[in-house]
């Protein structure tokens, strides 16, 4: 017997707890900086930097825009609790498959190009890809199960931050430091399975290889968009990692850890209120617009207020981080708070309401034109000055990425499209 669509709560309430939610995220990575910047020295931790990014980068390659389609395809037909049963098993066995491909080519690429003593970082990195690919998460969203994501999320990450402060600085090995962000992937996945199976929202479905073709098929465009967006994150820091010294990259990645963290704040915003544009837009464009609206008014206040205040904490995260005031550092993470409303609103555009009306083509290219300007950026200001080059080539290319996005949606307002989700959702259906 299907277990009951959960019932929808008010919105003030599950956006507390989603706030609750992505603080405790947030809040491991950022710990975890500063734990291993402190412990490890800015060098060592730039090492770690890149494979904790080159990590985070595979791992979009691996949820292959699944987060977002399939948090949509549940979301508008939550009463259908088969279909999201069917969809959630089928997701999981892909992204599997997607992770086993990824890891054994990057693997062996690793192996060519990375000092052999790496090998346990690399086998780290692969148990958080593990872990990644599991990642019930968007599942959970999906069904506006927010205190249940809140408790799963909370007590991992506490548990996460208490091994990190106990067990790294004795250790003060770079392994020791990349086994704890894997083993918070690992029980993130496993907890969340847990209560899922014992509370009947995920009952046993058929995995077959034709469902996993049309999930292939309906998401690369977001995969595509996503991938693309994620170089200006952690592919970036890869891709950083690459030929700068290792005291760039550590301070690129503490700036875009620092990035993260105030991201958070916005990140309730934009998960649930993706959940509502995309039932909105099945039925009405015009509330799904004016929706947008009041998310777009929410998102400006809340990010520049973030952005002010991470600048003026750069110099004492800096500080007490690396132990002085390192310039890059600082720098850096000035230009990255820089780009919070920026990326903000571009993802209040893009990534939300373009894939909620079904266009996720146009998402995919105008983030491809975003990784293009990134990546000539990076590569035109490094000349100049390696060492800010990053963080001017973030704010570049989030530009990019409003710029496009609002232009696309002024062009093509969704009321012109009002068939297009039904539509959408009538083929997957």
């Amino acid at each position: 017997m299907a277990a009951p669509t959960p019932t929808r709560r008010a919105m003030p309430g599950q956006l507390a707890e989603l706030a609750l939610t992505h603080v405790a995220t947030f809040a491991f990575p950022l710990v975890f900086a500063v734990v291993c910047g402190r412990t490890l020295g800015i060098h060592d931790y730039g090492v770690v930097s890149f494979y904790a990014a080159l990590g985070g980068f595979l791992g979009m390659i691996i949820e292959f825009g699944f987060d977002w389609y399939g948090t949509r395809e549940v979301a508008r037909r939550r009463e259908d609790a088969a279909h999201g049963h069917r969809t959630l098993w089928n997701i999981t066995a892909t992204k599997l498959l997607l992770c086993a491909t990824v890891a054994s080519g990057c693997g062996a690429l690793l192996g060519l190009i990375r000092p052999q003593d790496e090998w346990p970082l690399m086998l780290a990195s692969l148990a958080y890809l593990v872990g990644f690919a599991l990642d019930a998460g968007w599942y959970v969203r999906a069904l506006e199960q927010t205190r249940l994501l809140l408790a799963i999320t909370t007590g991992v990450r506490l548990l996460g931050v208490l091994v990190l402060v106990t067990v790294v600085p004795r250790v003060a090995t770079m392994t020791c430091a990349l086994s704890v962000y894997a083993l918070v992937s690992l029980a993130t996945s496993g907890l969340t399975w847990f209560h899922l199976l014992r509370r009947g929202l995920a009952r046993r479905a058929r995995i077959d290889a034709g469902t996993m073709g049309r999930l292939l098929r309906g998401s690369w465009a977001i995969v595509f968009g996503n991938v693309n967006g994620a170089m200006l994150t952690n592919g970036g820091i890869a891709l950083l990692g690459l030929h700068a010294d290792p005291a760039t990259v550590g301070a690129a990645n503490l700036a875009l850890r620092v990035r993260m963290a105030g991201q958070a704040t916005l990140l309730p915003l934009q998960q649930l209120g993706f959940v509502r544009i995309s039932a909105l837009a099945a039925r009405s464009p015009d509330e799904a617009l004016a929706f947008g609206r009041k998310l777009m008014a929410a998102t400006l206040v809340v990010g520049v207020g973030v952005a002010a205040l991470c600048m003026l904490a750069a110099p004492h995260i800096v500080g007490y981080v690396f132990h002085e005031e390192k310039p890059v550092a600082v720098m850096l993470v000035l230009l990255l708070a820089l780009s919070v409303p920026i990326q903000g609103i571009a993802n209040l555009f893009g990534q939300q309401t373009l894939i909620a009306l079904g266009r996720e083509r146009r998402y995919a290219l105008i983030q491809t034109a975003a990784t293009l300007v990134f990546c000539a950026l990076l590569a035109g200001l490094t000349r100049l000055s390696q060492r800010s080059a990053y963080g001017w080539a973030i704010v570049g290319a989030e530009s990019t990425v409003l710029l496009l996005s609002a232009l696309m949606l002024v062009l093509q307002p969704p009321r012109a499209r009002a068939a297009g989700p039904a539509r959408v959702a009538g083929e997957a259906a």
